[in-house]
């Protein structure tokens, strides 16, 4: 592992003052950065619909939490508008497009991998549903039952995906190290601040059960936290040079 790549110790105020800056940064692009948290906003807004109409509310607490195994595979679209910003360039949804397309491939099999583990979390869920809940009408108690152990599922998959893509989607976007590189680097600098890394896994999760009381909220915290996560990285992997 190259000296770049051997993670600096934060503090846990580094976390609050990346999401502060991420704040910032989404309130000087927030056309941009509302109009591509949209489509995940229309997409989310769609399948509860589904799940409602169907019966299956349910189930969208699993669906929601699944957001957290592919978010990072948006992250390229966002690091793209903050990095334009950052240069002094007015970001555009063409900002976006450039950063996916500046995505290697490591990135996209890496998004491949947390598109495997949510269809697997989908596929446990579904089957716990079966076995707990069925064609019946749910009373309250058997929907905590089944939150509860979707969620301790749930938790593990999330807890492997934060490991190792933590820092390993921007590693990869700015071509600082290859697949493997950036996943061990990724994992390393998680393990070098548990503390500070907790609170920002903890800050994850609340978001997202917070868009699961009120969508819309998708539209700022979604940009806001992708923002806040390439600044951390930048905390935790500072380049070479500053």
């Amino acid at each position: 592992m190259s000296d770049q790549l051997v993670p600096c110790r934060i503090a846990v105020a580094t976390v609050f003052t990346a999401v502060a800056d991420g704040w910032a940064a989404f309130r000087e692009r927030p056309a941009s950065a509302v109009a591509f948290a949209a489509v995940f906003a229309v997409i989310g807004l769609g399948i509860f619909g589904a799940l409602a109409y169907f019966g299956l509310s349910a189930m969208m607490l699993p669906f929601a939490g699944g957001f957290l195994l592919v978010g990072p595979a948006v992250l390229a679209g966002f690091f793209g508008l903050r990095r334009a910003g950052a240069a002094g360039r007015r970001p555009g949804f063409a900002d976006v497009l450039a950063g996916f397309r500046q995505a290697p491939r490591g990135l996209w099999v890496l998004a491949g991998v947390c598109t495997l583990l949510l269809l697997i979390w989908l596929t446990d869920a579904a089957t716990v549903y079966s076995f707990m809940i069925g064609g019946t009408t749910p009373d309250a108690g058997q929907v905590a039952r089944f939150h509860a152990w979707t969620s301790l599922m749930g938790a593990v998959l999330a807890f492997i995906v934060f490991n190792i893509t933590a820092f390993a989607v921007p590693l990869l976007f700015d071509g600082r190290a290859q697949l493997v590189g950036a996943v061990t680097a990724s994992v390393r600098g998680v393990f070098t601040n548990p503390r500070p890394m907790l609170v920002w896994a903890v800050l994850l999760a609340g978001a997202i059960i917070a868009t699961i009381l009120f969508p819309p909220l998708l539209l700022v915290s979604l940009p806001c936290l992708a923002f806040a996560s390439d600044l951390l990285y930048l905390q935790v992997f500072p380049p070479a040079g500053g």
